[in-house]
């Protein structure tokens, strides 16, 4: 969801005062016991104290985008994601296990699943005046602790309910922690670096998540101690990026367009009318992808596959899914996304019928792998095709619904999918992935008629 959380952390560059100039009650010592609303004009040209990671804190280091000191300090922030990616990987694949071991059923499972995309909507709404308020930095080591406490806890509870209530906060956290590090990221270099630093960071996104899925190897099968390892890793990503010389220098945005806010609902109907694939697009991407972190290693337990096994499986997976997204990237330069999104999914809804179909180990290896590899493009190409079709003005509102759309199909996929699974068995999961590819499918083929109908009526 990485492009997504880039034009959202836009909006706080965007609106935000200029540096040094105070508009919060917060930092106005003379509004300490004053009661009554405040009166703005007499805030105006008060000076508030700059945050750490800001350049006005570190005068002279306002460098350009590429300097060593910058990369150094991008180098930190890179790391200290690389840790907290490889845990989210093991925690993630840690989870379900671990619900199937206390006894509850895969519709249990699915539930709790779609709690955390839950809390990446519940984030959405309150991080980014939180980012405002305290600064990227500070916000990346306070919710990496949180993480940290969540995963102990996860480790540590046995009810449902509160299994699930972890599992939301948790999705506030993540939402947050990958809300400012993109947004720190995309303060600090300029256009000119930008696909390259993002590139690096959807690499990195990739190869941590799949790597810490061999930490299921590490420890006593899916017990406390693993929870523990993952807690580790979360409160590590803190060292480097607090430790490491320095802190990446925002670059100038005083010549950004400004532009106002705009509501969900008008953004939603500037998208039907603009790009219609994004709404169920991205709601049917959501199920997809959710389905995939959250159930198959579900599917994968409930068929006699060993946590050895699965730690292998899921990793050499979701590595692989990094191998086709650049070739995918410059095809779709060339050819209509949505053209794309028709193709790849009805080849996704296809191999999702093979799962279904044969249940032999070696099919379950290799369509999962080609699946993945198909699948794990989509998401990208469908925000890529409604990007292409947004006027620059509109671009932050309709990323923001972008995201919203994707986190409520994260959160009502697992537990759509795990009612299916629980009447027919584990291969549910691909009946349901079949369905929502077809459905994808078909979508992008509308999207492709407007298209025409437009043509010609022009």
């Amino acid at each position: 969801m990485s492009y997504l959380e880039d034009e959202q952390s836009n909006t706080s560059a965007n609106h935000r005062a200029p540096e040094g100039e105070g508009t919060n009650a917060e930092h106005d010592p003379s509004a300490v016991g004053r009661t009554g609303p405040l009166n703005e004009a007499a805030l105006l040209g008060r000076k508030t104290p700059p945050w750490p990671d800001s350049a006005a804190a570190n005068p002279g280091h306002r460098a350009r985008a590429g300097e060593p000191d910058t990369m150094r300090a991008l180098a930190g922030l890179l790391l200290g994601l690389a840790l907290l990616v490889a845990g989210n990987g093991l925690f993630q694949t840690l989870i379900p296990l671990r619900i199937i071991e206390s006894g509850y059923s895969t519709f249990v499972t699915g539930l709790i699943q779609s709690s955390y995309y839950a809390g990446f909507i519940l984030g959405a709404v309150v991080n980014r005046r939180l980012i405002d308020r305290i600064g990227q930095h500070r916000t990346f080591v306070a919710f990496s602790a949180a993480a940290s406490i969540l995963a102990l806890a996860f480790g540590a509870v046995q009810s449902p309910w509160l299994l699930g209530f972890v599992r939301l906060l948790t999705g506030v956290a993540f939402m947050a922690l990958y809300t400012s590090v993109e947004s720190w990221l995309n303060g600090t270099v300029q256009n000119e670096k930008r696909g390259q630093v993002f590139g690096l960071y959807a690499g990195i996104n990739y190869l941590a998540v799949g790597g810490g899925q061999f930490l299921l190897n590490v420890g006593a099968g899916s017990g406390a101690q693993q929870f523990s390892i993952a807690a580790a890793f979360f409160a590590a990503a803190v060292l480097p990026v607090t430790l490491m010389e320095g802190w990446p220098a925002k670059v100038d945005d005083a010549n950004l367009d400004r532009v106002p806010a705009r509501s969900w609902s008008a953004s939603f109907k500037e998208m039907l009318v603009l790009a219609p694939l994004g709404v169920p697009g991205c709601i049917l991407a959501g199920f997809i992808y959710s389905n995939f972190y959250a159930l198959m290693p579900v599917y994968l337990q409930r068929t006699g596959f060993s946590t050895h096994d699965i730690a292998t499986f899921m990793g050499v997976a979701l590595i692989g899914a990094l191998l086709p997204q650049y070739p995918m990237g410059r095809l779709s330069d060339r050819i209509d996304r949505r053209r794309l999104v028709f193709w790849t999914a009805s080849v996704s809804a296809v191999l999702s019928l093979v799962l279904l179909c044969f249940d032999f180990r070696i099919v379950t290896w290799c369509a999962t792998l080609a699946y993945v590899a198909v699948t794990f493009t989509q998401y990208g190409l469908i925000v890529s095709h409604v990007q292409d079709r947004t006027e620059s003005h509109l671009r932050v509102a309709v990323s923001t619904m972008l995201l919203v759309l994707f986190s409520l199909g994260g959160m009502t996929g697992p537990t759509l999918a795990s009612g299916l699974m629980t009447l027919i068995g584990p291969s549910g999961l691909f009946l349901f992935n079949a369905l929502s590819c077809a459905l994808l499918a078909a979508s992008a083929r509308h999207a492709l008629r407007l298209s025409v109908a437009g043509a010609k009526a022009e």
